[in-house]
């Protein structure tokens, strides 16, 4: 049997047709994160699958907390900013090709020194450069209605010659794990992303391994988390025990369950001095 190849685009074949355009859009995160999950690094993937996957990021970050949310997370990766970029222009989003590029020059106007203090700041509290970034933030809430970005991103994915639709989840899963096991350095791989993980990861690694449970992704940052009365950034992540999310503030990090702000699960001490 022929695999498919490097340049093709993956997708769960009942999502092509589905009325709803997140799923299409979807299906092809859920391939791409997978991906990524058995080590493959971007030049190994489809880069129109990667245009799409962080379009729907740069749409996901920007409805949760503005462009401003989206320039700190991705911390203006030019590699990123080149997907959005080149993803929206494929897809057709002229509208919204021109509000990032003005979007592009916020961050210009910031000069490297203050992006670089802005990308090692606290996100809340007072804070004039993210105020600054968020000046175009209520247009592209206003431009969805007329040029709807996910539906778009849907569009292009279905129309795509090298789109490749397959039975089910487990199949696509397959083609993930056997492109991952065929890495001659995986183990060199796995030792090095280990070793460069993020704090928040390595702390949601400490908390399910004091919990007794097994990580299985992380998921989301969600910047509107409030902890004790003040705002935070929480971590959505999934165990072989169902969601949960963490917060790490004042020294601690504390895995609750769910979204639940009260159901603490474990919390380990974690110094500040590490912080981004």
């Amino acid at each position: 049997m022929e695999h498919p190849s490097q340049d093709s685009i993956i997708v769960l074949k009942t999502s092509v047709d589905h009325d709803d355009a997140g799923k299409i859009v979807g299906s092809n995160v859920e391939f791409v994160i997978a991906l990524f999950r058995e080590y493959l690094t971007a030049d190994e993937i489809s880069v129109d699958a990667l245009r799409s996957y962080y379009v729907d990021y740069y749409l996901a970050q920007v409805n949760n907390g503005g462009f401003s949310q989206f320039v700190y997370n991705s911390d203006w990766d030019p590699f990123i900013v080149t997907m959005v970029r080149d993803g929206m222009r494929a897809m057709g989003a002229k509208q919204h090709c021109e509000l990032f590029e003005q979007g592009a020059g916020l961050v210009e106007e910031l000069g490297q020194d203050r992006l670089a203090a802005y990308l090692a700041s606290g996100y809340f509290g007072e804070n004039r450069d993210r105020e600054a970034l968020d000046a175009l933030t209520d247009r592209f809430f206003a431009l969805e209605s007329a040029e709807d970005l996910l539906a778009l991103n849907a569009a292009w994915l279905r129309s795509h010659p090298s789109l490749c639709p397959m039975e089910t989840e487990e199949q696509m899963l397959q083609e993930a794990r056997r492109r991952g096991e065929a890495l001659p350095d995986r183990e060199q791989r796995i030792a090095q992303e280990l070793a460069n993980e993020p704090r928040y990861v390595k702390l949601i690694r400490a908390l399910c391994e004091r919990a007794g449970q097994k990580l299985e992704r992380v998921t989301a940052g969600d910047p509107t988390r409030v902890h004790e009365g003040s705002p935070t950034l929480a971590w959505h992540f999934i165990t072989d025990k169902g969601h949960h999310h963490m917060v790490d503030c004042g020294g601690k990090a504390i895995m609750f369950r769910g979204h639940s702000t009260t159901e603490r699960v474990c919390d380990l001490d974690a110094p500040e001095d590490s912080r981004r």
